[in-house]
């Protein structure tokens, strides 16, 4: 039905398999984005709740933090908050949202008032900035799926961080709650993002930790 357009759904490379070889030609044909081996790979596969993508410039970071939220865009109750530190830096990610995400989607449409694409089904994903802990607060009280903050090593300190976790809600049973961050190493942050990403276990290994948020500790 999703193949006929009448209905949406997300698919798997082993449900592509499962399809006849034409429908597998078809579907080759119209794939919008690939992600690239390795890391960029890993990242976008990931089931853990709260995910750090860290490495050197170009490694297709940024890029994968526009895709991952698309993975349940076909969900009226999917939402979403990409953030970076300003807004010269967020406008950059629109400029590749605008070539990708109508590709992804047919029918998804950018408000520029309210910097938040809508999707067919109804599911968004907002655009922020927050250079400090005001600039937070005004999304204090909203819920979301999925929080990503691309170059999170660009805060001193992890305040804003911990202050989003606790946004992360889902009313819906087959949406889990995700957050992602990205990194290049150097920056101001550089130590507490190591503290609480690197340190507590080797690459791809998932770990549990109790985190302090403004509505108690969570694990």
């Amino acid at each position: 039905d999703a193949l006929n357009g009448k209905d949406s759904s997300v698919l798997d490379a082993d449900d592509v398999k499962l399809l006849s070889p034409t429908i597998q030609e078809h579907v080759k044909e119209n794939i919008v984005f690939e992600p690239n081996k390795g890391p960029q790979t890993e990242f976008l596969a990931a089931s853990e709740r709260e995910v750090f993508y860290g490495g050197a410039r170009g490694g297709g970071k940024s890029y994968a933090m526009l895709v991952d939220p698309l993975r349940y865009c076909h969900k009226d109750h999917h939402r979403g908050l990409l953030l970076r530190r300003s807004m010269p830096e967020l406008r950059d990610m629109i400029n590749h949202s605008q070539r990708l995400y109508p590709k992804a989607y047919p029918g998804a449409k950018w408000r520029e008032q309210e910097k938040e694409w809508r999707f067919p089904s109804g599911a968004r994903i907002e655009f922020g900035y927050a250079e400090n802990l005001t600039d937070v607060l005004r999304y204090q009280g909203q819920s979301y799926t999925w929080i990503g903050i691309d170059e999170l090593p660009q805060y001193p300190t992890p305040e804003i961080y911990n202050f989003l976790r606790s946004s992360l809600r889902s009313v819906d049973p087959e949406i889990p709650i995700f957050m992602r961050a990205t990194g290049n190493p150097g920056n101001i942050g550089s130590l507490w993002v190591k503290d609480m990403f690197v340190d507590p276990s080797e690459p791809n290994k998932p770990f549990d930790v109790i985190v302090d948020t403004i509505v108690g500790q969570k694990k």
